[in-house]
C-alpha cells in the first residue's frame, strides 16, 4: 500500500515554452539548415524565468544550444570547440537573415 503527498511552495518558477510558429522561429530553423544541412528541433524540459518574463512583455523568445546533449548537465559535462564554431556560424547566419527582413 502506497501513499501520494503533494506539497506546494509559496514560489514557484515557471517552465519554457517558447512559440513554434512566427518569424524568430522560422528564421532560427531556416539558419541552423543553412549552416548544419538540416535542423532536428527538439524540446527538453527546464525553467528560465526570465524568459516567461521577457513573453509576458510581447518578445518572442527563442532558444538554443550548441553541444552535446549526450553530457548535457553530468557531472563531467564537457563540449566540442567545433559543436561551438559551428553554433557561432549559426548565430552569424541568424543575424544575417534577420539584417535582411
Amino acid at each position: 500500500k502506497g501513499r501520494v503527498e503533494l506539497k506546494f511552495f509559496d514560489s514557484y518558477t515557471c517552465g519554457v515554452a517558447c512559440k513554434l510558429t512566427g518569424e524568430a522561429y522560422s528564421t532560427m530553423v531556416e539558419a541552423f539548415t543553412r549552416v548544419n544541412g538540416q535542423c532536428k528541433p527538439y524540446a527538453i524540459t527546464g525553467g528560465l524565468p526570465c524568459i516567461k518574463e521577457l513573453q509576458d512583455e510581447g518578445y518572442d523568445v527563442q532558444t538554443m544550444g550548441f553541444g552535446m546533449m549526450s553530457t548535457y548537465h553530468a557531472n563531467d559535462e564537457y563540449c566540442l570547440l567545433s559543436d561551438f564554431k559551428n553554433g557561432f556560424r549559426t548565430l552569424m547566419m541568424l543575424v544575417h537573415l534577420f539584417s535582411d527582413k
